[in-house]
């Protein structure tokens, strides 16, 4: 199966790799909350942007990200994500200024990996993708449903849509109604796992998806986003507890 290696962090291989969002609102608290999540044992660390107060202003994201990669992210990857409104996000931001700020940023070099909504469309994805390359970034690219959970072939297809447009890591995350919807989202990770060995994150938000977050080595889903006292999104496990569960998942399946 396929792995994408960051900074000798090897998504796709062993356990999933864990990641914490920043959301602060001023560059020491981003370096506060950057140290204690790598003392707690976070593998990447994720900078929600849309969190950030002058995040229409393209230069300035850009300025702030080059900080946080050269004075934090020496020694974990680094996402940067600009989450908007319809997908869960803080921020409400058009397809133009979106790909602009996406831009601007991976126009730096610094972040590790960005992620590029998939509802901004295929050619704008292709052309964020395409950039992303440019520049030795990893695209992930990603798509969340906070009302339900797609039937398996609609998440296969969301997935699989994903790799045609060139993502180096499909994310893709919905939101649990029942225990069924968790094994639904697991059974379609593992199909397209399988067929394309590609490394994957997707999760079943809420309490109903909870084991979604921590059994990602079964299935295949190589990452998983954790809290660190505060959630990026409903569900999130506590990043003491979910290192220790997935360690113990991590053991038993090692030794099968």
């Amino acid at each position: 199966m396929g792995v994408c290696e960051i900074k000798g962090l090897r998504v796709g291989e062993g356990r999933p790799k864990v990641i914490v969002s920043l959301m602060d609102t001023s560059v020491p608290e981003l370096s506060d909350t950057y140290e204690r999540a790598l003392r707690e044992g976070a593998d990447l660390l994720e900078w929600r942007a849309d969190f950030w107060p002058d995040i229409h202003d393209a230069a300035k994201v850009a300025f702030v990200c080059r900080l946080i990669s050269e004075e934090c992210a020496r020694e974990a990857p680094f996402i940067f994500t600009c989450r908007t409104k319809g997908q869960g996000g803080q921020v409400e931001m058009g397809c133009d200024a979106y790909e602009q700020l996406l831009g601007a940023v991976m126009g730096t070099g610094k972040p590790d990996l960005v992620d590029i909504e998939l509802g901004i469309g295929d050619e704008a994805v292709r052309r964020m993708i395409g950039c992303a390359h440019e520049r030795g970034i990893v695209a992930v690219v990603s798509h969340h449903d906070f009302e339900k959970t797609p039937s398996v072939e609609d998440m296969t297809a969301i997935l699989t849509r994903m790799v045609v447009l060139g993502a180096d890591i499909p994310k893709l995350a919905v939101m649990a109604q029942s225990a069924q919807d968790a094994e639904d989202l697991m059974r379609a990770t593992s199909l397209v796992r399988e067929r394309t060995g590609m490394p994957l994150v997707t999760m079943a938000m809420g309490a109903l998806g909870q084991r979604t977050r921590l059994e990602g080595e079964l299935f295949g889903s190589a990452m998983t986003f954790c809290a660190l006292g505060r959630a990026s999104a409903p569900g999130q496990v506590e990043i003491a507890q979910a290192l220790a569960e997935m360690d113990a998942i991590h053991r038993a399946h090692a030794s099968v």
